[in-house]
């Protein structure tokens, strides 16, 4: 069938995956033992006062300058914390930490490998950013994609994974207490050579101070055996059997991936709300408790998820991706002090050279006006 215009592509999507059947969720690792999605597993969010303090952790970053040789990006760690969905201020953290990463090639054992370094922007940062494990191979399977080296900047944006587990260490030992929680942007899942290293490090400390370690997660890409959406389906059943209400859904699959140790749920945090979140907890946290607890910690980011710009959505994380997001005109700014620094260390007509190898399709944008 040809596609002449947006009614034939609207018409061609509603003979596929619009017209599948919604299925049982589908993991493509044995690891992951999925339950049949049943409206049993449907239970109302019930507000329990529980008194908790949240903690919610978010980073951005921007490259800075860039080419196969070497990367520097300006990174950006950020946390808040609420208690009775007012802001607490952080006793010990600073609650912004700035760092640059320095990625550069070197040749180990015949075979190219990326070395990264992090620089904390204040001195008085250092020791809450990680120090260590930034080495790959370029050839790195968690790094490489579609078949080609790995791309240096990823090294980067690598260090801002390890500075998220780091820091949410640090956040459960020096701000939180016994029952609190920790959420963090994203999923407890890592993926990265070494992430595991940092995540352990964050779930013995959460552990050891009593805090309950979550995560959120803005995007949900699972899927059910029949192609469908997992998150679209499951509100479906939500939204068919609590109208107008909020909901968890529980249990989705036994995991027992040791790169994942979580417990699944998906939740609908505010009746008015237009999406579902898939919400995780720490697995080893999880089988310590019963019902009524996993439910007071749900009620509790449900209780946070009432900002009307976006219900159901928690307003920590709102607040925590405004202000870990590295804004362009601190791009500009840094970069400029950056050119400014290897000028006067007589090193950035060397430096351009190696830019040049990446930057003319930039060029190519400007002079089309672009």
């Amino acid at each position: 069938m040809e596609l002449n215009s947006l009614e034939d592509v609207i018409a061609y999507l509603s003979t596929g995956i619009m017209t599948a059947g919604p299925g049982n969720p589908r993991f493509s690792d044995e690891r992951y033992k999925p339950y049949p999605l049943s409206d049993k597993n449907i239970k109302e969010i019930n507000q329990v006062d529980s008194g908790r303090k949240i903690a919610f952790v978010d980073g951005g970053n921007i490259n800075l300058i860039s080419s196969p040789s070497f990367s520097v990006h300006l990174v950006r760690i950020y946390f808040n914390i609420f208690e009775n969905n007012c802001r607490v201020n952080p006793v010990k953290i600073p609650s912004r930490i700035d760092f640059y990463t320095l990625a550069q090639s070197k040749i180990e054992k015949n075979e190219i490998h990326f070395e990264g370094k992090i620089f904390p922007v204040n001195e008085n940062h250092k020791d809450y950013l990680p120090s260590e494990k930034l080495s790959f191979n370029s050839w790195d399977p968690t790094l490489v994609s579609g078949g080609f080296r790995a791309d240096i900047n990823k090294v980067c944006t690598t260090a801002r994974r390890f500075a998220e587990w780091y820091l949410a260490g640090k956040i459960a030992e020096e701000e939180l207490g016994n029952g609190d929680l920790l959420v963090r942007d994203g999923t407890l899942q890592t993926s990265v050579t070494n992430e595991a290293y940092y995540a352990n490090q964050a779930y013995r400390l959460t552990q050891d101070n009593g805090v309950i370690f979550s995560a959120l997660a803005k995007t949900c890409t699972l899927y059910t055996d029949t192609g469908n959406s997992l998150a679209k389906v499951i509100r479906d059943i939500g939204d068919k059997k609590l109208p107008g209400k909020s909901w968890y859904y529980h249990p989705v699959a036994d995991i027992q991936h040791p790169d994942h140790k979580a417990e699944l749920f998906f939740t609908k945090l505010h009746g008015e709300s237009k999406y579902v979140f898939r919400f995780e907890i720490n697995r080893d946290q999880t089988q310590k408790m019963d019902t009524s607890e996993m439910e007071s910690i749900i009620s509790s980011l449900a209780k946070n998820s009432m900002d009307m710009s976006f219900p159901g959505y928690p307003y920590g994380l709102i607040d925590a991706d405004r202000f870990a997001r590295v804004q362009m005109w601190e791009h500009e700014q840094h970069r400029v002090m950056l050119m400014a620094e290897a000028s006067k260390a007589k090193r950035w007509d060397e430096m351009e050279k190696f830019l040049s190898s990446t930057n003319a399709h930039d060029i190519l944008m400007r002079v089309g006006g672009i």
